[in-house]
Formats: C-alpha cells, sequence, structure tokens
C-alpha cells in the first residue's frame, strides 16, 4: 500500500470514527476578505470528534488552551477552513497524515485595519490614529485571541507604570491581504489592538499585539 492510498484510508477511518462520537459541524471555506461564515462559503456537513491537543478523552482541554486534535474525514477539508458545530467555532491549522488534524478554536470575531494619515497638518510631525482614515482589510474573521507576549510600557514611560496588555491572535491567512506592523486588530467588543510582529506558519496567522488603552 503506498502512502497516498494509506492516508486515504486513514482519512475514511478518522471520519467512521467521528461519526460514532463526534457531533455534526458546517465546513466553509472562505472567499474573500469578509464574512467567512457567510452561506454561500458553506461547501459541506461532516462528523467531527475533538480531544485534546495529547490526544486525551480523560481530562479536559485546559483553560486558555486553543488547540484540539480533531478526528473527521480530511479528504475534503484543507488548511483555514473553517469548522463550526455544537462546539463552537473553529479552523483548520494543520492536515499532515497519519496524523489527526490540528485545529483553532476561536474566542471571537476579528477585523483587520490600517490606519491613515492625518487629513490635515498640525503644529509638529506627530499624528494619532484617525478612525475616519482607517483602511478596512478584512472583517468578520473568527479567531483565537488570547493574553501573551510582554506587551509593552504605556506611552508615559514613568517609573510606576504598568505595562499595556500583550495578545496573540491566530487566524487563517487572508488572500490578498499583507498585515503589517502597526496595523489595527478590532474585536467584536470594538477593543484594539496594535500589530507589534507577524508570523506566517503553512496558511496560518500568528499575530502579536498589544492592546490600545485609552
Amino acid at each position: 500500500m503506498d502512502g497516498v492510498r494509506l492516508a486515504d484510508r486513514l482519512a475514511y477511518g478518522a471520519g467512521l470514527a467521528a461519526r460514532r462520537v463526534g457531533f455534526l459541524h458546517d465546513a466553509f471555506r472562505p472567499a474573500g476578505p469578509e464574512a467567512p461564515l457567510a452561506l454561500e462559503n458553506r461547501f459541506m456537513r461532516l462528523c467531527v470528534a475533538f480531544v485534546t491537543q495529547a490526544g486525551s478523552v480523560g481530562e479536559p482541554s485546559g483553560f486558555g488552551v486553543p488547540f484540539r486534535q480533531a478526528w473527521a474525514d480530511w479528504s475534503y477539508l484543507r488548511v483555514g477552513d473553517y469548522l463550526a458545530g455544537p462546539e463552537g467555532i473553529c479552523f483548520i491549522a494543520s492536515i499532515e497524515p497519519p496524523k489527526p488534524m490540528l485545529v483553532v478554536m476561536g474566542n471571537g470575531l476579528l477585523a483587520l485595519v490600517r490606519p491613515g494619515g492625518q487629513t490635515q497638518p498640525g503644529l509638529t510631525g506627530y499624528g494619532a490614529v484617525q478612525v475616519a482614515t482607517e483602511t478596512p482589510l478584512f472583517t468578520g474573521f473568527p479567531a483565537s485571541l488570547l493574553a501573551g507576549g510582554l506587551g509593552d510600557r504605556t506611552r508615559d514611560g514613568l517609573p510606576d507604570d504598568g505595562r499595556v496588555p500583550g495578545f496573540v491572535a491566530l487566524l487563517p491567512a487572508v488572500d490578498k491581504v499583507v498585515p503589517q506592523v502597526a496595523d489595527i486588530l478590532i474585536n467584536e467588543r470594538g477593543e484594539r489592538y496594535a500589530l507589534t510582529g507577524i508570523e506566517a506558519v503553512g496558511g496560518i496567522w500568528r499575530l502579536s499585539c498589544v492592546q490600545a488603552v485609552r
């Protein structure tokens, strides 16, 4: 048996196992920079079973851990697809047969905007970000946004200042969008996060950012 046929049989077996112990999910494939879970992006329904990243079913996944192993027939799926079902929304981060899929559970919706310049010059060369001049890059993408990283000092730089919270966002790479440092992530509550680092890993973005505070 060659590797291709073995991978196909393993995927089929994972699908059978998911039909026994998993739940029915809708699969979505983003087709642009907006609303990846729109009805027109749904391409199939299939059963999916989740276990911990280590493969255990005898313990909970852990607080603040977005990664899961997913058992499903991955022959129909690819990295960046979304799965939506009774256990929430996740996206596929890795498919590496014969190993099971790795998925990331989402905890919110993110948009990305690029700040524009000032519409009128001031007395100095400094200009703050103006919402009216921001350019939307993508909107409505389910993602994982969790606290992490070093953050940054508050802008006053006084000895007793705390740090601006650091966060890490994980989401599928959006076609034809190239994020840059200083772009701004915005979640569904309107909270804003300035990008400080961008890493692309196999079709997935890992974005480091600091929360904008007033």
